[in-house]
């Protein structure tokens, strides 16, 4: 059975001004919102009391109230943590080695992507990269990996690439020249992290562009204006970074497959400057 944000992102080209208003209510209240009956929502909305029933059922919910149980479990899976997220692994496991089981469970990730993403998107985005000025690179936690490494990969292609690392005092400072053609690409999963809102908000008030590689933030608002989404794994157990990091590299080969031009005489000059400062 799909889960609330599987069910968001297949139905989001469905879903109305107001049914976002209202989803915006829910992920930014994940403690309070599993609580709350159909009309307190809407209330706080500015909406129709049935305008609940109506946001359920166009996620394929009976109705509210099988959404606000499903809205419950997710919160009792996020209360339990990484620990119990690890025991539930071991669980699942039973007498199966480690590696076996990740490679399994990686492999079964690896198959959803394709359903998720096509190449046109990421075309798409790699042409959007090729065409900006400077690339901005975001990624906090566990995702400061994959922000890091594409910040390298981007380097060596030619691209100006700018690694939004550090403290939040440290982004101001570094999205300060931030212009409309420039374009964000951030990396952020369960949960948004503290600086995108903020961060996202500066991008559209400059006139810039942003990209988002996630597993289930559907709805942030303001919304970035490309998301690439794909679930990482079982929600309930370990999710690794195994398909984020494909679609990082899927952006790479896409840039120099549709931009060699640009791409493949940086790698040149970047030969010949190796041995120099080995």
């Amino acid at each position: 059975m799909p889960t609330f944000a599987e069910r968001v992102h297949e139905k989001s080209p469905l879903l109305t001004r107001g049914d976002r208003t209202l989803l915006h209510e829910l992920l930014e209240n994940p403690v309070e919102a599993p609580l709350w009956r159909g009309e307190d929502l809407a209330r706080r909305a500015g909406a129709h009391p049935a305008a609940a029933t109506r946001l359920a059922q166009r996620l394929g919910y009976d109705g509210y109230l099988q959404l606000r149980e499903e809205l419950r479990a997710e919160h009792n899976r996020r209360l339990a943590g990484s620990a119990d997220r690890f025991r539930s692994e071991q669980r699942e496991r039973g007498s199966q080695g480690p590696l076996s089981a990740l490679v399994d469970s990686e492999v079964r990730a690896l198959d959803m992507l394709v359903r998720h993403l096509d190449d046109d998107l990421l075309a798409e985005v790699a042409d959007e990269i090729a065409g900006a000025r400077r690339i901005f690179v975001f990624g906090r936690g566990n995702a400061s990996v994959l922000a890091e490494l594409m910040d390298r990969r981007l380097r060596r292609f030619g691209i100006t690439s700018v690694n939004l690392a550090g403290s939040g005092r440290d982004l101001a400072e570094r999205i300060l020249p931030l212009r409309e053609d420039d374009l964000v690409l951030a990396f952020a999963f369960r949960r948004a992290p503290r600086d995108l809102g903020p961060l996202l908000r500066h991008v559209g008030a400059v006139g810039a562009r942003s990209v988002l590689v996630t597993d289930s933030l559907h709805t942030l608002d303001p919304a970035p204006t490309t998301v690439l989404a794909a679930p990482r794994g079982d929600l309930d157990g370990f999710a690794s970074l195994t398909v984020p990091m494909a679609i990082s590299n899927a952006i790479v080969l896409a840039l120099a497959q549709r931009h060699p031009r640009l791409t493949l005489p940086a790698l040149d000059r970047l030969d010949d400057l190796l041995p120099v400062f080995d």
